[in-house]
């Protein structure tokens, strides 16, 4: 049965990563940046962890990710996906993991200013790969997009 252990807050989150990737080992020339550049740079906030089950963070759509129309344009929003089931799937499988796939489908636009809360979901983890689902709703509670991810294990040797 996984642990049940519930962890609030963006930095609060940050911190165990930090103390769990501590243990993880780290492939030469690399280190670890936390919150890596990409989470900052989409502006993902942690919210909710629950350690062998889920993370969520919530985002507000700045402009520069609009398109002609003033929506999210699509590519930004797979790449929040994925830069949420990354940790997820590193913090489970305590290892690091690379994308494999990442399916991603759009039920209704979502708007510049607009505030979505994301949450992934461990499906299957595993030795060799890591199944997990995400969601994003908007404000309203709405389901706005839905995607789903292969994460290969990567056995690397320790250090």
């Amino acid at each position: 049965m996984p642990d049940e252990t519930v962890i609030t807050g963006h930095d609060e989150i940050v911190k165990h990563a930090i103390t769990a990737f501590d243990h993880l080992p780290i492939p030469p020339g690399v280190e670890l940046a936390l919150p890596p550049p990409s989470t900052t740079t989409l502006g993902l906030q942690y919210q909710e962890f629950v350690v062998g089950r889920s993370l969520s963070a919530t985002v507000e759509i700045p402009a520069q990710y609009g398109n002609v129309m003033g929506l999210l344009q699509g590519g930004f929003l797979a790449a929040m996906f994925d830069d949420l089931m990354a940790p997820l799937s590193y913090l489970t499988a305590k290892n690091p993991t690379t994308t494999m796939d990442l399916t991603t489908h759009f039920m209704r636009p979502v708007f510049v200013g607009e505030r979505l809360t994301l949450t992934a979901t461990i499906r299957k983890p595993g030795r060799s790969a890591i199944y997990i689902a995400a969601e994003a709703h908007n404000g309203n509670g709405k389901l706005a997009a839905t995607a789903i991810s292969t994460l290969q294990v990567m056995q690397l040797p320790a250090p």
